[in-house]
């Protein structure tokens, strides 16, 4: 039996909004006096949502609902970008769920009217790839664990990581996700829909988010929900772990769980050398020793131009052999040790900083992101750290590089490069930040067309694969190609869990369909 943890974040945690019912729309049973404006129906002809103020038009009734759907301008506006605020695409509606039947009931309802409906977590992709003129639902208010136990989670799909972590690490013994991203104060079902790379616990032996799901409560494009898992509608499964919203809208998971220690010693080492960082990368990834790797790169201005970062997960009864972790390496290492959790929190940390300081939440991010194979990533590494100036960087980005086992990564999405001779694949992003708030449109298109040109050199060149939350303008031709042998499969759950195409249409996966 699991023990039950509840914890809620949504500023209604003590209040349960009144339902909406068919004849009651005045604004304050809707919204409890917080709602400006409230939807009421969807006018097809017109193809625009109703509000109490002009329910004289023809509409079809909206469906009673536990949680919130909203159209004032405020409301909409707040979701009409992403991390990148390069693209800006604002929805007719907002739907705030309290539960999976109020998902169901708008894509039901969305469906019988042929609106697009997009998912919203923590909206960290930078090209739009959540963004529709339809319905936004917005599931960071699904924000509940409902149960923790021994070896496992059951959590809702806008449950933050970080409020994971602490529930997890708060038990006797303490736990831990096997796999923790980088920025933690991301939702559960945003990274699942990706694939969620263990950015710094993880990663090396452990394989990515996906890889530590038992199970899912999925709404399809159809307005089911249903329950799947590696041995019940394992399809779904399969579509929707990496599936980029395309098959269903997560709404809960039970996820891995394991045992956390109480501290992280990271020996950090500097290089301007391209050819000894990979030497030392290669010997790090492989020494029993090391739970976690990953790097900073820098423009080729820097000094240095490589940072790297090697990671001992301990308790303080057996701590590290520092000789041993870094035995046979080609600089001194420097030695940083914290707490497992700050350690887990670090770059949350430097983002509030940067959000605080200079304006984080408005700088344009038009970021690269790609999967490499471990036979190719040291050449391509040294040839794009040629070529990168300061301004491909900013002030406040930065390039990370996160090497993964490859046999560990255990399902079919997402994509990542052929092996070609190595167990190793290694995600390189380059995080380019704009200097000042506001948006560019030449500095915009500039990094755009670097990206584009750079992706296809790289496919072209090195086999590489795109991670998507990225600034890459890909085609449905692309998508083909990108999806390779998994595409048929792709396509037949697309086909029979969102048989009219409304979901997720930011991405442009199926727009050829």
């Amino acid at each position: 039996m699991f023990d039950v943890v509840e914890i809620g974040r949504s500023h209604r945690a003590c209040h349960r909004p009144k339902p909406l019912r068919r004849k009651e729309f005045a604004v304050p049973e809707f919204s409890a006096g917080t709602i400006q404006s409230a939807i009421v129906g969807f006018d097809p002809l017109e193809r625009t949502w109703v509000t109490g103020e002009n329910a004289g038009l023809s509409f079809a009734t909206a469906p009673a609902l536990e949680g919130e759907l909203l159209v004032d301008e405020e409301s909409r506006a707040a979701v009409a970008t992403d991390l990148g605020n390069i693209t800006n695409h604002k929805p007719a509606a907002v739907l705030r769920p309290r539960s999976a039947e109020d998902i169901a009931a708008m894509i039901r309802f969305c469906r019988a009217h042929d609106v697009s409906v997009s998912t919203r977590g923590a909206a960290h992709t930078t090209l739009g790839q959540g963004l529709t003129d339809g319905l936004v639902i917005e599931n960071k208010y699904l924000n509940r664990i409902h149960s923790i136990g021994k070896d496992v989670a059951e959590v809702d799909a806008g449950i933050l990581w970080k409020d994971l972590i602490n529930a997890a690490y708060a038990r006797t013994p303490k736990l831990t996700p096997p796999a923790v991203t980088g920025y933690t104060s991301l939702t559960v079902g945003g990274t699942l829909s990706v694939g969620g790379l263990g950015g710094l616990v993880g990663a090396l032996n452990t394989g990515l988010h996906v890889d530590h799901v038992r199970e899912l409560e999925v709404v399809t494009g159809t307005g089911a929900i249903e329950r799947c898992s590696p041995q019940h509608k394992p399809d779904l499964f399969e579509a929707v772990l990496g599936g980029l919203g395309q098959c269903g809208v997560i709404t809960k998971a039970v996820l891995d769980l394991v045992p956390a220690t109480e501290r992280a010693r990271s020996y950090v080492l500097e290089y301007t050398d391209n050819a000894k960082f990979f030497r030392d990368v290669r010997t790090l990834i492989e020494r029993p020793a090391i739970d976690h790797v990953y790097a900073e790169l820098y423009s080729p201005d820097s000094a240095p131009t490589h940072r790297l970062y090697a990671t001992v997960l301990y308790d303080p009864a057996t701590p590290p052999d520092d000789a041993v972790a870094t035995e046979g390496l080609t600089t001194e290492a420097l030695i940083d040790d914290t707490t497992y959790l700050d350690y887990a929190y670090k770059i949350d940390t430097l983002v509030d900083g940067m959000r605080a300081e200079v304006g984080w939440d408005r700088l344009v991010k038009p970021w690269y992101d790609v999967w490499l194979s471990g036979s190719v990533v040291e050449e391509y590494v040294g040839e794009v750290q040629a070529q990168l100036s300061a301004r491909d960087i900013g002030p406040f980005g930065i390039s990370l590089l996160y090497p993964q086992r490859r046999s560990q990564l255990t399902r079919p999405l997402p994509p990542v490069p052929e092996a070609n001779g190595s167990d190793w694949v290694f995600v390189l992003d380059i995080n380019t930040v704009a200097e000042t708030p506001g948006v560019d449109p030449a500095f915009i298109e500039e990094m755009l067309d670097r990206n584009d040109r750079m992706f296809a050199h790289a496919r072209a060149e090195y086999g590489a694969v795109l991670y998507p939350i990225g600034s890459l303008r890909f085609t449905a031709q692309d998508w083909r190609a990108h999806y390779g042998d998994k595409w048929a499969a792709f396509r037949a759950a697309k086909t029979r869990y969102d048989p009219s195409a409304i979901l997720a249409p930011g991405l442009k996966i199926f727009q050829d369909d």
